[in-house]
């Protein structure tokens, strides 16, 4: 016989999560692990979600929820959820972004948030939105959360290695023009052999015939497989997607 979701809600007494302790100044301003996490992720094809919320566990019925608010899951066969495990909630691409990407594209997936499950049976599962980037809705879908640390940086910077030259993806919300302190993308990950902490050069080309001119620098602060977000350090210009990244790595000749 099935055993019912208890939905009375679990005091879990944990150590603050490293995204709720960090004050790491890494640019211009303040930057936290959660900023970078909430930012968009960038993938080359759309993602096929196993488990998606339901909906608001709220006498309400309210469409929209935020940090402390409860959700519930549809449980998957399978699906590997627990009690005290925790995941990042994921949202699809709508409208023309959810179209699959052409060959080398990206289509941004949000990050609403992330939640702890709390309690479940054979069919549901509760869960606590622990932070909110965003408002939570049901057809969210759950990825294992993985704890993020922010890179420390370094004041001797390698000389960039012109060999290679990778391209700048949008920023927030597919925002095209990034300042001070601002996260984008760039199209390189770990299967590149980007890590957190990689430094990049950004640099413009005014197809002039003159050489590549330097205007700003970055930080990798989170790698996927195939992209990585980056933390803009320093900037005398704009950046856009126009714009070039330039790895910089030891042994490189300026």
């Amino acid at each position: 016989m099935r055993v019912s979701v208890v939905f009375a809600a679990l005091s879990m007494m944990a150590a603050a999560p490293v995204w709720a302790q960090s004050t790491a100044v890494l640019a211009p301003r303040t930057t936290l692990a959660a900023h970078v996490m909430c930012a968009d992720l960038l993938v080359p094809a759309l993602p096929i979600p196993a488990v998606r919320i339901k909906g608001a566990q709220h006498p309400d019925q309210r469409l929209t929820l935020s940090r402390g608010d409860v959700v519930v899951v549809a449980r998957a066969p399978e699906d590997g959820l627990a009690v005290g495990r925790r995941y990042f909630v994921r949202r699809m691409p709508s409208g023309q972004q959810a179209y699959l990407p052409r060959e080398g594209g990206y289509v941004p997936v949000r990050t609403p948030g992330w939640v702890t499950i709390t309690a479940m049976d054979e069919v549901n599962a509760m869960a606590r939105i622990d932070y909110a980037c965003d408002d939570v809705e049901a057809d969210d879908y759950l990825e294992l959360f993985t704890e993020l640390i922010l890179p420390a940086v370094k004041a001797a910077l390698p000389a960039p290695d012109f060999s290679e030259r990778v391209q700048i993806l949008p920023g927030l919300e597919g925002r095209g023009l990034m300042g001070n302190g601002d996260l984008f993308s760039i199209a390189r990950g770990t299967q590149h052999g980007v890590t957190v902490g990689s430094r990049f050069a950004i640099y413009r080309d005014r197809k002039d015939g003159k050489p590549l001119v330097h205007i700003g620098e970055v930080i990798v602060t989170e790698s996927a497989t195939t992209s990585s977000k980056v933390l803009l350090m320093t900037t005398v210009d704009v950046v856009s997607p126009s714009d070039i990244a330039v790895p910089r790595r030891p042994g490189a000749q300026d």
